[in-house]
C-alpha cells in the first residue's frame, strides 16, 4: 500500500485564524494503478477509469459523464506527457470517497491539440480524480513537481514497478532535499506557543530542527547554551554551525512574551549553519530591521507570512492583490485560462499566493499556478515590471473576479489582521469623490466616519481534552441563547423579534453542533470544530443560487461570531459616544441592533444587500443605511465628514460648503415633516376630500401591540403568526398560541381590527421542527399554504388557537401564497372543519395576491372571499422574474412598476365587483408615492412598519382622491418604474427635487 500523504490548505488560512496543518491521505494499491492500459481515444480513457472509480466505489456512475463534460469544457492535459480527467464542479455531489485510478498507456493517446500553439499533445499517464470538497486542489499540487520535471515524468511513463510510479505521485522520488541544503518551511515556525521560559523555546526549536535532519543529536544539548542576540522589538536570533546533513532554521513565538536578559522576547529564531545557504534569511533579517518591520515579524498570525518575510524575494514592479471568488480554487481550467492571459503580454508576469508558501511562480505556467494550491478567498499577488503593466493588472484582476470560467461567489470577510485584499488597486477616496451603492434604509445624514474594523477572533487549534471542550462549547451556547432570549423578550420591535428568533434557531441547530462536536472528538478545540462548522454552512447558504438565501450566510456568520467570541473572551461591544457615520465592510444584524440611532446617523457597507436582516433593522430603526458601496469605501480616513443620501444612493466624501448647506437644507425639512406627522399621528387618515383610509400595522408579537397603537395605527394589517413557531424549538402548543393571539386582541380593543396571517415558513425561514426537502429553489417550492397543505393538523391547530382567542370578536385571517382555486377550497375545507365546533365565532377570510396566478384570477376567486390582502414584496419579486437581493437587478425591482400595479388593479376591480375590499401589506404601503396610488387606485387599507405610519397618514391627508385617482390612472399608463416615480402630483415637487 502506497500512501500520498501532503499539508493540505484549510478554512483557517481563508478567514485568518491561525494556521494549522491538515493532513490528507490518498491510498494507493496495485489495483489502483495499470502500467499496460489500451485505449483507442482519449473518451474511451475517460470510460475506463470511470468504470474503475465505480467498482472501488470512489464515485457513483453517473460521474462518469461529468468528467466527459469537464473535457468538453476545458482539456485536461497538463503536460509532460500527463492528463487528469476529472468531474464537473457540479457533479462533485456524486464522489463518495477521494481517491484516484492511474491509467498508464505506453504507446499515448492523443489527447488533443494545444490552443496556444496548436501543437498534437499526446498522453502517457492519465490520472483520474475523485475529489470531494476542495481535495482536488491538494492533490494536483501534489503531482506538479512530476509534472514540471521532464526526467520525473519519463521515468513516470516508462518505470515497469508499481511501487515507483506511486512514489513519483506521491513526491516521494525527486522531492527530498539533496544533503547540505538549507531547510525552512511553514512546519517549523510555531506560533503561539505555550513556552513559558527561554529554555523550553530553544528546546521546541532544537526539536524541530532535529527532525528535519538539520541538527546531530550531541548538538541538541549544545544549543540552548549559546546565548541568543538581540535584533530588536523583541526578536532574538540564536545560531549554530551544525555537523548535520542540512541546515535550517525554526521559528517559535511563544503566547506571551518572555522576559530575557531585561528585555522581552516575542519570537525566538534558531538558526543552524552550513555552508552559507542560511545568508539569504541573515539577509532579510537585516532587511527588517532597517525598515523598521520586525514588529511585524513577531506580531504574525500565520506561519505562512513569517517563512514570506524571511525568504520571499521581493519583486520589482507594480503589483495588485486579488483573491479567488471561485469555489474550487485555482484549478486546471481555471489556471490554464489564467496562463492563456497572461502569455499575450510580452513581459513575465509573477504570482504569489499570500495565503500558501509564499514563493512566487510564473503565471505563464499551467502547472506552476496549479502548485501553488490556491482555494477559495485566498489572495493572489501579481508583479508585473513593463510598459504593459497597468493594462495587463487590470485585466488580469477583471478575469480573477470573473472566476476564470469558473461559477464565483460573493467572498466572506477575512478575518485577519491585514483586512480584506481587493481585486484592483484601491485609490483612497479624496474630498468631493461619490460612490453609489444601494438603498438597505431610507434617509439623509450627515456625519464623519468612524471606520469599523473586523474581530481577530484568537485561539489555537488544539487546545485541552474533548470533555472540557464540549463542556466549554456548550457553555459558550447556553450563553449566547440566553442572551437572544434577553433580547427578545425586551424587545418591541418586531423586525428584530423575528429576527432574533431566528438567530436562536440557528445557535440551537442540532447539525451545527453535531459537526462543531466531531472536530472536537478529533482533537480540536471547541473554538476550531466550532468556526469549521458554522462557516461550512455559511458558505454552502452563500452558493445558493436564491441570492435572497445567499445573503443569509452574515446571519450563520453573525450567530457563529457570537458563540465564538463567547469562547475568546471576544464579545465586547463597539461603544463611540459622538454622532457618527459607521462605514464596515458589511454590517450583522447583531451588530445593527446594538446601534443606537441618536449616535449612528447612518451607516455604509462595502458589501450587503438590500433585502438582508440588516437592512430589515435599519429600516424599522430609522438609520439610513447604503449598501454595496464598494470596496473603495473603507479607504475613508477615520474622521472624514460624509453625506449619506440614500434616495440618491450616494455617500458624499468630504463635501464642500454649498454641498453640505444643500444637505443640511434636506435634512432640516425632513425633520420638519416627521415632527408635524408625529403630532398628528393619532388623527385618522382622511383626503382633503373627505375619503378615509385605514392605516394599520405590521406586527410580529402582541408586545409591540402599544408602541404600534402609541405611534397612530389603527389597527394590526399584517400578524405575521410564524414568529409564535420560529420562538420554540418545536411546535408551540394550542394553549401558547391562543395567548398570543389574545393578547393581541385584547391590546387593539374591540375598535381596531386584527388579520392574522396563517404559518408562512419555507424560502429563507424553515422550521427545525417541520422537515423540507431541500429545494433548487425555495422560493418556487414548498412554502405558505403549500407547506400547510403538507401539514394539515399542523393548520388545525393554529385555527383552533385563532377562533379560541377571538372568542366571539371579529377576527380576520388569511392564507399566504395561494396560487389557484384547488388549494384554496383545500384550506377552505380545513377551516370549516375546525369551525364548526365555534358556531358563535364572528371570521372573516381572506387570501393575500402575492404570485400573478392569483392576481389574473382574483375574479374567480372573490366570491368564494371576504376580502385580498396584497403582498407587494413577493408579487413585484415573481412579477418581474428579479430577485430583490440581487446585487445588479435589485436596483429594477421596484414595486411601483406599471406591471406590478396593473395586477393590483385587476385584484381591485375584481373585489369590488363583488363587494369586497383590498388591502396592502407590502412596502410600496409604506412609500408615499406608492400610497398616493394605491388610494387613487380604491385600496381601502394599508399596512406598514410601524414607523412608517405617521409620515404616510399626513401624507394622505395633504392630498385629495381626485388627485390620487388621477395619478394612479397615470402610473397605470406609463411604461417603466422610473416614468411612474416621475409621476408627482404638484405639491411633490419642491421636495422631491432636494431629495434628488
Amino acid at each position: 500500500m502506497i500512501s500520498i500523504i501532503d499539508s493540505a490548505r484549510s478554512s483557517d488560512q481563508m478567514f485568518g485564524v491561525q494556521s494549522m496543518e491538515i493532513k490528507t491521505m490518498l491510498k494507493l494499491s496495485a489495483d489502483d494503478i495499470n502500467l499496460h492500459a489500451t485505449a483507442s481515444h482519449k473518451e474511451d480513457v475517460i470510460r475506463q477509469l470511470a468504470e474503475r472509480m465505480v467498482a472501488s466505489g470512489l464515485v457513483d456512475p453517473a460521474y462518469e459523464q461529468g468528467m466527459l463534460d469537464r473535457e468538453q469544457q476545458t482539456s485536461t492535459y497538463l503536460g509532460n506527457g500527463i492528463a487528469i480527467p476529472h468531474g464537473t464542479t457540479d457533479t462533485r455531489g456524486l464522489v463518495r470517497r477521494t481517491g484516484i485510478k492511474v491509467l498508464r498507456f505506453p504507446e499515448g493517446i492523443a489527447w488533443g491539440d494545444d490552443c496556444d500553439t496548436g501543437k498534437p499533445q499526446t498522453a502517457y499517464t492519465v490520472i483520474g480524480i475523485a475529489a470531494q470538497s476542495d481535495e482536488h486542489l491538494d492533490i494536483l499540487r501534489q503531482l506538479t513537481h512530476v509534472i514540471g520535471d521532464e526526467s520525473l515524468a519519463r521515468q513516470l511513463h516508462t518505470t515497469g514497478d508499481v511501487a515507483t510510479v506511486g512514489n513519483l505521485l506521491s513526491g516521494k522520488l525527486g522531492s527530498e532535499p539533496a544533503s547540505g541544503d538549507f531547510l525552512f518551511a511553514k512546519a517549523q515556525v510555531r506560533l503561539r506557543s505555550e513556552a513559558s521560559s527561554f529554555m523550553e523555546a530553544v528546546g521546541i526549536a532544537a526539536a524541530i530542527l532535529w527532525q528535519k535532519k538539520a541538527l546531530t543529536q550531541a548538538e541538541l544539548s549544545t544549543l540552548p547554551s549559546i546565548p541568543p542576540f538581540h535584533l530588536g522589538k523583541g526578536v532574538w536570533v540564536s545560531t549554530l554551525k551544525t555537523a548535520a546533513d542540512n541546515g535550517g532554521a525554526a521559528v517559535i513565538q511563544p503566547n506571551t512574551p518572555l522576559p530575557l536578559s531585561g528585555e522581552s522576547l516575542a519570537m525566538l529564531i534558531v538558526i543552524a549553519t552550513r555552508s552559507d545557504h542560511h545568508r539569504p534569511l541573515l539577509d532579510k533579517l537585516a532587511e527588517l530591521a532597517m525598515a523598521s518591520r520586525l514588529n511585524e515579524l513577531a506580531g504574525a498570525s500565520r506561519a505562512a507570512d513569517v517563512v514570506r518575510l524571511l525568504s520571499a524575494s521581493e519583486l520589482a514592479g507594480q503589483q495588485v492583490v486579488c483573491r479567488l471568488p471561485m469555489p474550487h480554487g485555482l484549478h486546471a481550467r481555471p489556471a490554464a485560462n489564467l496562463a492563456r492571459l497572461a502569455k499575450n503580454y510580452n513581459t513575465q508576469i509573477w504570482v504569489e499566493n499570500l495565503d500558501g508558501h509564499g514563493s512566487e511562480v510564473s503565471a505563464q505556467s499551467v502547472t506552476k499556478l496549479i502548485s501553488l494550491g490556491a482555494g477559495l478567498g485566498d489572495r493572489l499577488r501579481f508583479t508585473i515590471d513593463g510598459p504593459e503593466a497597468d493594462k495587463a493588472l487590470a485585466e488580469i484582476c477583471a478575469a480573477v473576479s470573473g472566476g476564470l470560467g469558473d461559477p464565483v461567489i460573493h467572498l466572506p470577510d477575512r478575518v485577519s489582521d491585514e483586512g480584506a485584499s481587493e481585486s484592483i488597486p484601491l485609490k483612497p477616496l479624496t474630498p468631493g469623490e461619490i460612490l453609489k451603492g444601494l438603498p438597505g434604509a431610507p434617509g439623509v445624514a450627515i456625519g464623519s466616519a468612524h471606520v469599523m474594523k473586523e474581530t481577530v477572533f484568537n485561539f489555537e487549534r488544539h487546545q485541552g481534552p474533548a470533555a472540557q471542550e464540549l463542556e466549554r462549547l456548550k457553555q459558550a451556547i447556553d450563553q449566547v441563547s440566553t442572551t437572544l432570549k434577553g433580547k427578545l423578550a425586551r424587545t418591541t420591535n418586531t423586525d428584530l423579534a423575528q429576527i432574533v428568533a431566528m438567530h436562536l434557531e440557528l445557535v440551537a441547530d442540532p447539525e451545527i453542533q453535531q459537526d462543531a462536536e466531531q472536530h472536537i472528538r478529533a482533537g480540536d478545540s471547541a473554538e476550531w470544530g466550532w468556526q469549521q462548522s458554522f462557516e461550512a454552512l455559511a458558505r454552502s447558504q452563500e452558493q445558493s443560487t436564491e441570492l435572497l438565501l445567499a445573503e443569509r450566510a452574515i446571519d450563520i456568520r453573525d450567530v457563529g461570531n457570537q458563540v465564538l467570541g463567547e469562547l475568546t473572551g471576544q464579545n465586547a461591544k463597539r461603544s463611540v459616544d459622538e454622532a457618527h457615520v459607521l462605514v464596515c465592510e458589511e454590517i450583522t444584524p447583531t451588530e445593527i441592533s446594538e446601534c443606537d440611532p441618536s449616535t449612528v446617523k447612518a451607516i455604509v457597507s462595502a458589501a450587503g444587500g438590500v433585502t438582508s436582516h440588516a437592512a430589515i433593522l435599519a429600516r424599522s430603526l430609522g438609520i439610513p443605511l447604503l449598501v454595496a458601496c464598494g470596496p473603495r469605501v473603507l479607504t475613508i480616513v477615520e474622521g472624514t465628514l460624509l453625506i449619506v443620501n440614500c434616495e440618491a444612493r450616494t455617500v458624499t466624501v468630504g463635501p464642500d460648503e454649498a454641498t453640505l448647506a444643500h444637505a443640511r437644507a434636506v435634512i432640516a425639512e425632513e425633520q420638519r415633516l416627521n415632527e408635524q406627522a408625529h403630532a398628528s399621528r393619532l388623527e385618522p387618515a382622511v383626503t382633503t376630500d373627505g375619503h378615509r383610509m385605514e392605516v394599520m400595522a405590521n406586527l410580529t408579537a402582541a408586545k409591540a401591540v402599544d408602541a404600534a397603537v402609541d405611534i397612530g395605527c389603527e389597527g394590526v394589517g399584517l400578524f405575521r403568526s410564524e414568529f409564535i413557531y420560529m420562538a420554540h424549538t418545536q411546535e408551540p402548543s394550542i394553549e401558547v398560541q391562543q395567548a398570543e393571539y389574545a393578547s393581541v386582541m385584547d391590546r387593539l380593543g374591540p375598535d381596531r381590527p386584527l388579520i392574522v396571517r396563517t404559518l408562512d415558513v419555507g424560502g429563507d425561514k424553515p422550521l427545525t421542527y417541520m422537515p423540507m426537502d431541500e429545494e433548487e429553489n425555495p422560493f418556487l417550492g414548498i412554502r405558505g399554504v403549500r407547506l400547510s397543505l403538507r401539514y394539515p393538523e399542523t393548520l388545525k391547530r393554529q385555527l383552533h388557537a385563532l377562533l379560541r382567542a377571538a372568542d366571539g370578536r371579529l377576527l380576520r385571517i388569511m392564507f399566504p401564497m395561494v396560487t389557484d382555486l384547488n388549494e384554496w377550497r383545500e384550506i377552505r375545507a380545513i377551516y370549516r372543519e375546525v369551525a364548526t365546533d365555534y358556531p358563535g365565532a364572528r371570521i372573516e377570510l381572506g387570501i393575500m395576491i402575492e404570485v400573478p396566478s392569483a392576481a389574473l384570477m382574483a375574479e374567480a376567486f372573490a366570491p368564494e372571499l371576504d376580502f385580498f390582502s396584497v403582498g407587494t414584496n413577493d408579487l413585484t419579486q415573481y412579477t418581474l422574474a428579479i430577485d430583490r437581493g440581487h446585487p445588479v437587478l435589485s436596483r429594477q425591482a421596484d414595486a411601483i412598476s406599471p406591471a406590478v400595479l396593473k395586477l393590483i388593479e385587476m385584484t381591485v376591480q375584481a373585489a369590488h365587483r363583488h363587494g369586497i375590499w383590498v388591502g396592502v401589506c407590502g412596502e410600496l404601503a409604506s412609500d408615499p408615492l406608492g400610497a398616493t396610488i394605491l388610494t387613487g387606485m380604491g385600496v381601502r387599507e394599508l399596512s406598514m412598519s410601524a414607523r412608517a405610519i405617521p409620515r404616510i397618514k399626513a401624507r394622505l391627508r395633504s392630498l385629495s382622491l381626485v388627485d390620487a385617482r388621477s395619478l394612479a390612472a397615470r402610473a397605470l399608463k406609463a411604461e417603466s418604474s422610473e416614468a411612474v416615480r416621475e409621476l408627482l402630483v404638484p405639491s411633490d415637487r419642491t421636495v422631491a427635487h432636494e431629495h434628488a
